[in-house]
């Protein structure tokens, strides 16, 4: 979980690993700092320059093109601000008492046995690696500013503003990655207890059956039953530490990307692009959506591997009722047992405020709607177009 440590160095979170204690800690003089750094400076300098800065290339371009560009701005500052305030000042014990819980299950996994390290370390290398890609697609984003002062004789303010803006656009989708790296970890610690219990019923595959008596079973299914309480309640509190944040960039991955769509195919259908600088600059913008889209499937996508998990771990404690012997009292404990299973697999699907659910299913309806905004949006052009 020491990959977590670059999210605190993008000012995303101001908690960081502390080596000394083992923990996950944060301090008021780190806040406030960040909150001065990373939020308060930032945002004067935009609106400096919005003020004393000229007319730009953004007001030179066809009106429904400038709204939408300005609505992406103005909804990615909201987003910006809004999740960043809340990792900062409100659900901030709460993201670390649930990463701490975490490390502790990850800690203790990794002690008992070697497998399960390599296997934990190795999920976390590839966080690192998306990070990175990421990270990357950014620094060439910001390259590609100075494009705009070769072909279009930009000046500074203006290329000030947008490799501020750009950047401030990256800490946002980095906001998103961060929930997703979170969320992998509570993934990691259920897919533990899978793990345990599936090998513990595969090395008792070969004995004979009435090897081990019904107490031994009864209390590898009460410890286990108890891991799915313990991973119920720790999505919960993934859910109060993040479920505002997520609701935030779920709106601003729709409004951003269907955003880079538009205004890029507009461009692409107003102006030629003859020379390389200028194709570099349209390739390059037309990407733009890839690090927004990206970010919300990875968070769908680490759901989706949650939910499975989940139902996967519940399906082998069910079947470890297998084991015991059929009588009276064996069959209606396990009965109870299966009705509270039921029960807790209509409780799987992770809801901020209940207003959708984080799942691939939710991340495929949002490219459709952009799809279909894209669609109208055209319209609105067909029709501009048409008037003048």
């Amino acid at each position: 979980m020491k990959h977590l440590y670059f999210y605190y160095l993008l000012g995303v979170m101001n908690i960081r690993y502390d080596k000394r204690k083992d923990l996950f800690t944060s301090s008021k003089l780190s806040t406030a700092l960040k909150l001065v750094f990373h939020l308060i400076v930032p945002n004067v300098v935009l609106l400096t320059i919005s003020i004393i800065g000229k007319t730009g290339i953004l007001l030179t371009i066809p009106s429904v093109h400038m709204v939408v560009f300005a609505m992406r701005i103005v909804w990615t500052m909201l987003t910006m601000n809004i999740t960043m305030l809340l990792n900062y000042l409100f659900t901030s014990k709460n993201q670390m008492a649930l990463l701490n819980e975490c490390l502790t299950c990850l800690r203790d996994a990794q002690t008992a046995s070697v497998d399960e390290s390599i296997a934990v370390n190795s999920s976390f290398r590839r966080s690192k690696i998306v990070l990175g890609i990421f990270l990357l697609h950014y620094t060439n984003y910001e390259i590609n500013q100075y494009t705009y002062v070769l072909l279009y004789d930009e000046k500074w303010p203006e290329l000030t503003f947008y490799i501020l803006f750009y950047f401030l656009e990256m800490v946002t989708v980095v906001n998103a990655l961060y929930y997703a790296a979170v969320l992998d970890i509570v993934h990691r610690t259920v897919q533990l207890d899978r793990d345990r219990l599936a090998n513990c019923l595969q090395q008792n595959a070969k004995n004979d059956p009435f090897e081990l008596d019904d107490p031994y079973w009864w209390r590898t299914i009460e410890h286990f039953y108890q891991r799915v309480l313990t991973i119920n309640r720790r999505k919960r509190d993934y859910k109060r530490a993040f479920q505002l944040q997520l609701i935030m960039i779920a709106l601003n991955t729709f409004i951003a990307s269907f955003a880079i769509f538009y205004v890029n195919l507009n461009s692409m259908l107003l102006y030629a692009h003859n020379n390389v600088l200028e194709k570099y600059k349209r390739v390059t913008e037309c990407l733009g959506f890839f690090p927004q889209l990206g970010a919300l499937l990875l968070i769908c996508y680490h759901a989706y591997k949650l939910e499975n998990e989940q139902q996967s771990l519940m399906q082998l404690i069910m079947q470890t009722q297998s084991k015991l012997t059929k009588c009276t009292a064996n069959l209606k404990r396990g009965d109870i047992f299966n009705s509270r299973i039921i029960i807790l697999q209509s409780q799987l699907k992770i809801s901020p405020y209940n207003m959708l659910n984080i799942d691939l299913e939710y991340f495929f309806g949002i490219v459709a709607a952009i799809v279909t905004y894209l669609v109208v949006l055209l319209q609105f052009r067909i029709f501009e177009n048409s008037r003048e």
